[in-house]
């Protein structure tokens, strides 16, 4: 089974690079738990409105930096201090370009100067983000298993299916890491329900020319009537991306053994054949022409009509 994104932070700039967008393709297995409460990089989440509030009180000031590189249009998003969101590290967004490596890491709000947060700094004061580098995480996601989730995997977002709860635990099985990958036992403030359509953090095959390319959603960009994304693609590539060019892909899954897809391949969505359905969150396909089946969880896999 190739392995196409790897999860850790700070090895390397490809090694980050490929934890935004993709994951170790999936291998049928695995029942067993682990806990996954215990960060990487900063921490998340989401509540109230982030109007022209004062930072909280009694918080350093955050450090003096460009908290919008890319230069996205304003936005605002609803959240309390406190809670979590899933955003970009400091060191990663402090001289970030397009084309830059970008990585979803889990980090706290501390506070807020106009429309930007303050997030908790590793080791250090908060640092400020424009509002389109962060994707809200609520306390309370309300979930029913079988739900498609974004959810913390050593501090960085990935993606998942929800089993169940016990007690105050939500159980988890990841869908973008190898599907031995261990079921995690996270917290209410660690997990967000995903909805379908274009949605911040939902995946979305972009269409340039004949091509479709595998994206990861970040979010919207209203300049009045053109319509752009902040999303990053293979390697975890930042891009500014047309709305009118993409296609939400599923958060859920549905297909039986024969039917044709298309399927994530090293960024792009390639032409391939349903084998298996391993479970409903895991498909074993085959891809036409060239390569070895592989077993791909929800969000990787993309119907499209026609085809």
């Amino acid at each position: 089974m190739r392995s196409r994104f790897a999860t850790a932070f700070g090895v390397t700039a490809l090694l980050a690079a490929t934890s935004a967008c993709g994951r170790s393709a999936p291998i049928a297995g695995s029942s067993a738990r682990a806990s996954a409460d215990d960060g990487g990089a900063p921490t998340s989440p989401p509540g109230a409105s982030v109007g022209a509030l004062p930072a909280a009180s009694g918080a350093p000031l955050a450090r003096s930096r460009d908290p919008n590189p890319l230069g996205l249009p304003p936005r605002r998003v609803k959240i309390d201090a406190g809670r979590r969101v899933f955003a970009f590290p400091e060191a990663m967004i402090a001289d970030a370009k397009l084309g830059s490596t970008l990585v979803l890491y889990s980090a706290v709000v501390s506070g807020f100067e106009g429309d930007d947060l303050l997030l908790e700094g590793k080791g250090g004061p908060p640092y400020r983000v424009h509002a389109g580098y962060v994707i809200p995480v609520p306390d309370d996601p309300k979930l029913r298993p079988g739900d498609a989730v974004l959810a913390e995997h050593a501090g960085a977002m990935k993606h998942g299916i929800f089993l169940r709860q016990i007690r105050d635990r939500l159980i988890v099985r990841y869908t973008d890491l190898d599907a031995r990958t261990p079921e995690a036992s996270l917290k209410a403030g660690r997990i967000a329900k995903q909805v379908e359509g274009l949605a911040p953090g939902n995946y979305a095959a972009l269409r340039e020319g004949a091509d479709y390319h595998h994206v990861l959603l970040v979010s919207p960009l209203d300049d009045g009537d053109h319509k752009r994304w902040l999303a990053l693609g293979f390697g975890g590539a930042a891009r500014i991306v047309d709305e009118a060019a993409l296609h939400a892909i599923p958060v859920r899954f549905k297909a039986k053994p024969g039917e044709v897809v298309l399927a994530e391949w090293v960024g792009t969505l390639r032409r391939a054949t349903v084998q298996a359905v391993v479970d409903p969150a895991f498909h074993t396909v085959k891809y036409d022409r060239a390569g070895r089946p592989a077993t791909l969880g929800w969000g990787f896999l993309y119907k499209v009509p026609g085809l």
